[in-house]
């Protein structure tokens, strides 16, 4: 076209300003990168490892554990913990609330990643017509349409044109690969939070039947024994 990319760059403002998105574009995957790895869990797993605690060590050990797991499933094992005594309703909302507020952590700057997708592709077309508008107007003073006159706005409309889209494509597919990840991470949390609503439930049975058993001095064993056997029915 005869201009390098360094004199497009110069000359060409819609250039700079896709320089300048691409740069707050990877900014922001890169973020988005850090907290999703920083933030993953293994609901099966943590499930699986908090009812051992609380079957062997009790709720105290269960909560210490839980307090540890940096990342969004402690969080939710912690307030369900700290909160048992609740009825099984009461507790469910709690829950809920807490994991609309992680799904705000997910989501957080995929509007601005978004944003910046359509952005790229739209200022690439607005390249491609300032270019085309600085080739008739260089046909218009020279009085000519030789490949010297219009060379400079036809590199400019191709060149912004192609960084639009090179910006735009990848940006978008990595929007729509975290707005995935983040529905998915949602719907995990909510699932384990069902399952934990019925495992304490089924973890305070047991002492709600122990209470009248010690107040008496002779405990009735029909009442004791279908109990203990409870503890061993969790399904996950």
């Amino acid at each position: 076209m005869g201009q390098s990319i360094v004199q497009i760059f110069k000359s060409s403002l819609v250039m700079v300003i896709l320089l300048i998105t691409s740069i707050a574009a990877l900014a922001l995957i890169l973020e988005r990168f850090w907290y999703f790895t920083r933030n993953r869990f293994n609901p099966a797993k943590g499930l699986a490892e908090l009812r051992r605690i609380l079957a062997q060590n009790g709720l105290p050990q269960a909560l210490d554990w839980s307090k540890r797991q940096n990342n969004p499933l402690g969080r939710l094992f912690v307030v369900a913990l700290e909160n048992h005594t609740l009825s099984g309703e009461e507790l469910s909302d709690l829950l809920y609330s807490l994991i609309l507020e992680e799904r705000i952590r997910y989501e957080r700057l995929l509007g601005g990643m978004g944003t910046l997708a359509n952005a790229a592709t739209l200022l690439g077309l607005l390249g491609t017509v300032t270019g085309l508008i600085g080739a008739f107007g260089n046909i218009a003073l020279t009085g000519s349409g030789g490949p010297a006159v219009v060379s400079k706005g036809i590199a400019e409309a191709l060149f912004t044109t192609a960084f639009g889209l090179f910006i735009g494509i990848p940006v978008l597919f990595f929007y729509n690969y975290f707005s995935k990840k983040s529905s998915d991470l949602t719907m995990a949390l909510e699932s384990v939070a069902e399952r934990l609503v019925v495992m304490l439930g089924r973890y305070k049975q047991p002492q709600r039947v122990e209470r009248p058993v010690e107040t008496k001095p002779v405990p009735s064993p029909s009442v004791v024994q279908p109990e203990v056997s409870e503890d061993t029915t969790w399904k996950f």
